[in-house]
C-alpha cells in the first residue's frame, strides 16, 4: 500500500501548512494567491542560505573538542611554509567527528552528496593541521548549463560520458586557513594527481548503472557551483573556468529545513528505491514534485530564483573530445601537487604576504 494512502485530507492540510511555516521561518513566503515564492530580499539569498546552514552544518560544533588536536591556531602557521596534503576520509568515527566539524563553518546547506562520492581532508604538512574539506559527488543528470554552454552534449553522448564526470558539492578552507587565501588552494588540490588516481582505483571494473556498460573509470572533468553567483574561490584561479549562471531552481529550501521528512509521507515508498547513478539531485527533484501536488502546492514553490556561478575543471587536454565521445584516448593536463601549490604562493601568497599575515594575526 502506498503512503500516500494514511494520508487523510486534513493530515495533508496540516503537512502542507508545517511546509509553507517552515518556509517562513528563514525569510521565505509562499504567495498563495499568484503560486510563487517571495524572498525578504530577492538580491541577496545569503540571509536565507545562512539560516538554511544552522538547519544542516552546525551540529558538527559539538565534536570540537573531540578534534582539536587537527584544528590549527593561528601561531601554529607560517604562511611562507604551507604545503597541503590529502587524506581520504574513511567511514571512522573520528573522520566522520572531523568533516561534521568542517562543515559547521559553511554558510550554506552541506549535504552528504549523491551516488558515488570521494571525500579528502586537505592537510598542512607543516603541523599537519586541518587546512580544508573537498567533496566530490555523482553528477546532476540534467543540468543545462553544462549540457549545453560547456560541453555541449547531446543526450547520448552524455549517457556515454557522464561517468566522467564529478561534482565538488563542498570545496574550502575552515579557520584560520580561510584568512589566508588556502580556498584557492583546496580548490587547486583537486587537480593533484592522487585524486584521479583514487577515482580510477575505486571505480575500475565497475559499470555504469544507467548503461549498464563497463566503464572506463577516467576522472575528465570536474564542475562545481558558486553558492551565491559568483565564487571569489574561484576568480583568476588557473584552469577553474566560468561558464554561466543556473536558472535558479533549487531544492534546499525545501529539504533543508524539515519538511522533506514532511513530504516524503506523501510519496509512494518504492518512489524512494528508484534513486540510480547520474539521478542526484535531479531524482529528489522529482520526488519533491510528487510531494508537492499531493499536497495541492505547485512545483512553481522549487523556483526560489537564485542563480549560482557554474565553473568546471578539467583534468585533460582533450576534455571536450572525450566527453563528446570523439576519442577514447586520454591526454592528461600535466598538472603536479608541487608545481600547483608553488603557483598558488607565487601568484597568491607572495604579493599578499603583508596583508594575509596581518589577517591571521586577528583571528
Amino acid at each position: 500500500m502506498e503512503n500516500n494512502d494514511f494520508c487523510t485530507i486534513d493530515q495533508k492540510l496540516l503537512i502542507k501548512e508545517q511546509i509553507i511555516q517552515n518556509l517562513e521561518d528563514y525569510g521565505v513566503f509562499w504567495d498563495r494567491d499568484n503560486q510563487k515564492i517571495i524572498v525578504n530580499d530577492p538580491n541577496d539569498f545569503r540571509e536565507v542560505q545562512r539560516k538554511l546552514s544552522e538547519q544542516t552544518n552546525l551540529k558538527g560544533k559539538e565534536y570540537k573538542e573531540k578534534v582539536q588536536k587537527y584544528l590549527a591556531e593561528p601561531s601554529d602557521i607560517n604562511i611562507s611554509k604551507i604545503d597541503p596534503y590529502l587524506v581520504l576520509v574513511e567511514p571512522i568515527a573520528e573522520h566522520q567527528r572531523l568533516w561534521a566539524y568542517a562543515i559547521s563553518h559553511w554558510s550554506i546547506p552541506v549535504t552528504n552528496g549523491y551516488g558515488r562520492r570521494i571525500r579528502y581532508f586537505v592537510f598542512d604538512s607543516q603541523n599537519h593541521k586541518l587546512i580544508g574539506i573537498i567533496g566530490l559527488c555523482d553528477p546532476v543528470i540534467g543540468l543545462g548549463v553544462r549540457d549545453e554552454n560547456s560541453i555541449n552534449w547531446t543526450k547520448n553522448q552524455k549517457l556515454k560520458r557522464l561517468y566522467n564526470c564529478m561534482t565538488a558539492y563542498i570545496l574550502g578552507a575552515i579557520p584560520p586557513y580561510n584568512r589566508v587565501l588556502a580556498s584557492k588552494l583546496v580548490a587547486l588540490a583537486v587537480m593533484f594527481p592522487t585524486v584521479r588516481q583514487d577515482f580510477y582505483r575505486k571505480y575500475k571494473n565497475k559499470s555504469s548503472l544507467i548503461t549498464g556498460e563497463n566503464k572506463k573509470s577516467d576522472l575528465i572533468y570536474i564542475d562545481t557551483l558558486g553558492a551565491f553567483g559568483k565564487s571569489a574561490i574561484y576568480n583568476r584561479l588557473i584552469n577553474w573556468e566560468f561558464v554561466d549562471y543556473t536558472k535558479g531552481q533549487s531544492h534546499l529550501h525545501i529539504t533543508a529545513n524539515g519538511s522533506w521528512e514532511l513530504i516524503k509521507q506523501v510519496v509512494p515508498p518504492d518512489i524512494f528505491e528508484t534513486y540510480k547513478f547520474g539521478k542526484g539531485p535531479n531524482w529528489k527533484m522529482r520526488i519533491l514534485k510528487r510531494g508537492l501536488r499531493e499536497l495541492g502546492l505547485s512545483t512553481d514553490m522549487l523556483s526560489i530564483g537564485w542563480q549560482r556561478a557554474y565553473y568546471r575543471c578539467p583534468l585533460a587536454e582533450n576534455w571536450n573530445e572525450y566527453l563528446l565521445g570523439e576519442t577514447d584516448s586520454v591526454v592528461w593536463r600535466k598538472f603536479t601537487q608541487k608545481d600547483l601549490v608553488t603557483y598558488w604562493h607565487q601568484r597568491w601568497v607572495n604579493p599578499r604576504m603583508d596583508v594575509l599575515q596581518g589577517k591571521l594575526d586577528e583571528e
